[in-house]
């Protein structure tokens, strides 16, 4: 089995847009100053965020005391009030744009909703501390309009803020305005800021954003991302020079990939850092001794790492507050799918051979030992011929261009070919020898119901119907197989049901019941019968009369037969006596079960008029006490009143005579 792996180097998702431009002069200046450009943003690198305000996920709580000087509020804020959500909609009766999830787009994502109407002022306020000297800050915010063109009776004021970096003292340092904020339909979230180097000496600086809107409705916006940054000189990193953010390789590559890094003018002794984070950018590490423009990435057989290049002053170096960073690099390498090599096959002459590979792939590719190609994912030979023998070779492709390359011999091998019934049909309880033939060896599956499943000639005494496979292989290993089906019928199974009783007059329905395999049957005597070939007739003898339920295989397993007996009665036949005396017998006096009849009221009186026993249910009867206690004997009176199975009533009266 030969392994072969290709790498292809993805288009990057996300492309570097790289600007050589560089105001390499601001960093001489001892203080900050204004920056009142409409490119407010730094157009070099960033470092990683010394502020990073994004509100959080899900459930919110206010900001810190004196963070800003509107008033905290849950929903949709009033004028001079601000929350912090990150799903909401319907505001001002539908006036307000939808707000659901933050700036990254991510629907549990908090931002900060301020609604600035008559109230002027800070919106949002921090200070920061351990800042570094000569260094160049960028202060930014992504901000959106929140008011569609209809609010405040299609004439808002519109947001205007100002972004200030400051000295302690309040002191403005650089500043940006963003102007009038044009209404929208959607959420349109703009990124907003100004930075200024930090003198020789560092100080603390305040960093502020201010609503500069006033008016009775309007201004309404919601912020996002808030954060304080290093800027710097741009950084290009290339891969084999080639400008690539991303790069997909395949477990077992073999080439070498170089990082290498580029940057403008700007430090007079810049000090450079590799890193790399293993948990998709959430942490940080630095490279032992990776501190050149070039960085060559290990071997590795997975996983996805990122990596980034820092520069920072010399009298800065280490300290993540004054570095910058380069654009992530993310190197991804992927395992390719488990596979169990084929290493050799055998074909049997005159006989199809499949070859089969895994479905885990994207495409696949044969060549045959003719040269011949084929994309098929099995690769089917039918009518296998000697000429067929040769070197087969697969190249298996996953994503990302990841390959495997698999290669094996195929033999050509004399076949053989299996003779025998392919069906049976026995009756239940019969046994049956089955007849394959052919060259070679016989294996039968399953094992059940058979004297032998190694030999072509085996008795079977199966107990229902069964399947069998019967394999045949040659001394060469070629085979071939057949299905043998063997049906085994049921015999006849009868039931007339139960006996009964009816009144004269009346008509029951028998209850017969038939099982077995295609099985024809009857009613005899016919009459008096509804239909002879119905399982449950209806029958009205006027004496007692026995019905045959006859059963006959169609298919050559037997007969059977089963008899009911219907009695009938001129009148409900009530008992005159019983002895409930525990000796098993006439110990119950109850309404005889007439087959269907409905008892209405079965009630027994004593001699002084006396209620002793009712029901309506003709299963239960009366032992001759009263709660437990034994009654005397002598005479009671009984009183029924039945339905027959047509509906009439009955009504009987009568003395009992009670026993010991």
């Amino acid at each position: 089995m030969k392994y072969n792996y290709l790498y292809i180097p993805i288009l990057d998702y996300h492309k570097f847009i790289f600007n050589r431009f560089f105001l390499g002069f601001c960093i001489f200046f001892l203080l900050c100053f204004p920056i009142t450009s409409k490119a407010q943003l730094w157009q070099g690198n960033l470092g990683l965020p010394i502020v990073n305000i994004t509100f959080g996920s899900g459930a919110s709580s206010p900001l810190l005391n004196n963070a800003t000087k509107y008033a905290y509020t849950k929903g949709c804020p009033a004028a001079g009030e601000y929350s912090i959500e990150h799903f909401l909609f319907g505001c001002a009766t539908g006036t307000w744009i939808s707000l659901t999830g933050d700036h990254t787009g991510d629907h549990d994502g908090n931002y900060m909703l301020v609604n600035g109407a008559t109230a002027k002022g800070t919106v949002l306020i921090d200070t920061i501390t351990g800042l570094c000297g000569n260094t160049t800050y960028q202060f930014s915010a992504f901000i959106s309009n929140c008011l569609k063109n209809l609010a405040c009776d299609n004439n808002p004021v519109l947001t205007n803020l100002t972004l200030t970096i400051e000295t302690i003292s309040g002191k403005v340092l650089a500043s940006y305005t963003t102007g009038d904020i044009a209404t929208t339909d959607a959420k349109t979230w703009i990124e907003y800021g100004t930075y200024c180097t930090t003198p020789a000496a560092p100080i603390p600086l305040v960093v502020r954003i201010t609503n500069n809107s006033g008016g009775s409705c309007g201004s309404v916006f919601i912020m996002d991302d808030i954060t304080f940054k290093a800027a710097g000189p741009a950084i290009n990193v290339t891969i084999n020079n080639n400008n690539i953010s991303v790069l997909d390789l395949c477990e077992g590559y073999t080439d070498t990939y170089n990082l290498h890094a580029t940057y403008s003018s700007g430090y007079s002794d810049p000090v450079l850092q590799w890193q790399y984070s293993a948990d998709t950018g959430k942490n940080w590490k630095d490279i032992p001794g990776a501190n050149d423009v070039d960085y060559i990435i290990p071997h590795r057989n997975d996983s996805l790492i990122l990596f980034h290049l820092g520069v920072a002053e010399r009298s800065n170096a280490g300290n993540t507050k004054c570095s910058i960073f380069s654009d992530r690099t993310l190197t991804n390498v992927h395992l390719l799918p488990a596979v169990t090599p084929m290493q050799k096959a055998l074909g049997c002459l005159n006989k199809e051979l499949i070859l089969k590979t895994p479905p885990e792939f994207s495409t696949y590719l044969w060549t045959k030992p003719d040269g011949t190609q084929s994309k098929e994912q099995w690769l089917k030979l039918p009518n296998i011929q000697y000429k067929d023998a040769g070197l087969y070779i697969v190249k298996l492709t996953a994503d990302f261009g990841c390959f495997i390359q698999d290669s094996f011999q195929v033999n050509i091998a004399p076949s053989t070919t299996i003779s025998t019934q392919t069906a049976y049909n026995i009756c239940e309880g019969s046994i049956v020898q089955l007849d394959a033939t052919g060259d070679g060896s016989f294996t039968w599956t399953p094992n059940i119901y058979l004297s032998d499943t190694a030999i072509g000639n085996p008795i079977a005494t199966p107990k229902d119907t069964v399947q069998y496979k019967v394999v045949l292989t040659n001394s060469y290993g070629c085979k071939d197989s057949a299905w043998v089906n063997i049906n085994v019928y049921k015999k006849p199974v009868v039931s007339a049901g139960a006996d009964k009783t009816i009144l004269l007059g009346d008509s029951t329905t028998l209850d017969g019941s038939v099982q077995g395999t295609s099985v024809d049957f009857y009613w005899s005597p016919i009459t008096p019968l509804s239909n002879s070939v119905l399982l449950t007739p209806a029958v009205a003898p006027t004496v007692e009369t026995k019905y045959t339920l006859n059963a006959t295989s169609t298919v050559g397993c037997g007969s059977t037969s089963a008899t009911v007996t219907i009695k009938v009665y001129k009148d409900v036949f009530m008992p005159t006596a019983f002895s409930p005396n525990g000796d098993g017998k006439n110990d119950i006096y109850h309404v005889p079960d007439l087959a269907g009849f409905h008892l209405v009221s079965f009630t027994i009186f004593n001699r002084y008029g006396v209620k002793v026993f009712k029901t309506s249910n003709a299963t239960v009867g009366w032992d001759g006490t009263i709660k437990g206690e034994p009654q005397e004997t002598g005479e009671y009176v009984y009183y029924l009143e039945m339905k027959t199975p047509s509906g009439k009533k009955i009504n009987k009266k009568g003395s009992i005579l009670l026993l010991k």
